[in-house]
């Protein structure tokens, strides 16, 4: 466990977070795993009057081949949360912040593991040594996070027979677009993703998933352009 921050500010906001760092060949999932396993799981351990935000998520990338695809994360990644800490803060010792971590990590077989966390973090009182060693990384994760899409953006979805097409338009067509469904068994995963030229955008066919028993209203999801932005979206699916 990290923080961003070596002391805490009464009423103000700590990030604080989960470094993952994995042998070569190894991944973990993201909040949608895929076609397999399971994403990492953080139950917070505050003091008292201490709260926690949801975990912000890094856009993943595509993990496997064949017929089993995962979205996930390869090397080192960071999982953190917002945490609030209450006005009215004890200082006479350092608080401790901790977290129960259960995981699995993969390569030719899935490994569970589980951690206990702690991290001992004291108030305020020297200013000039508040950011930790990690701020750095704290930030090049944060520039990872799926931002909204644009507002210049036109962004429409509907259903075609097999297929799902997502057309966008407002945006410099990319070489590659990558579509990573927060919902489970909407897509098929291991389905290629076929982009195309559509006017003044660029149209994603995405093969809805075998598993697909009913109708579904939203197309939900993040996408990856050029391996580098990231955006959420959310679109009604307009039907055929």
């Amino acid at each position: 466990m990290i923080a961003a921050e070596n002391s805490l500010r009464p009423g103000r906001m700590l990030w604080a977070g989960v470094l993952f760092r994995l042998d070569s060949g190894w991944h973990i999932y993201w909040q949608n795993p895929g076609d397999s396993g399971e994403p990492p799981k953080i139950r917070w351990v505050l003091p008292q009057g201490f709260q926690a935000g949801a975990v912000e998520w890094p856009r993943p990338i595509r993990l496997g081949s064949g017929s089993v695809i995962d979205y996930g994360y390869e090397g080192q990644v960071l999982l953190m949360a917002p945490l609030r800490i209450p006005a009215a803060l004890d200082d006479s010792a350092p608080a401790t912040i901790g977290a129960e971590v259960k995981y699995i990590v993969c390569r030719e077989i899935c490994i569970p593991g589980e951690a206990q966390l702690t991290l001992a973090i004291p108030a305020a009182k020297d200013s000039s040594r508040h950011f930790s060693q990690w701020r750095e990384l704290f930030e090049r994760t944060r520039a990872q996070w799926p931002q909204a899409a644009p507002r210049g953006w036109k962004i429409s979805a509907r259903s075609q027979g097999g297929n799902f097409i997502l057309t966008m338009r407002g945006e410099a067509p990319p070489r590659d677009v990558a579509f990573f469904p927060l919902d489970a068994n909407v897509i098929e995963n291991s389905a290629r993703q076929i982009l195309a030229s559509s006017g003044a955008g660029i149209q994603l066919t995405l093969r809805k998933s075998d598993q697909l028993s009913k109708p579904v209203a939203t197309l939900r999801g993040v996408l990856v352009l050029d391996g580098t932005k990231a955006y959420q979206i959310s679109v009604p699916i307009a039907p055929r």
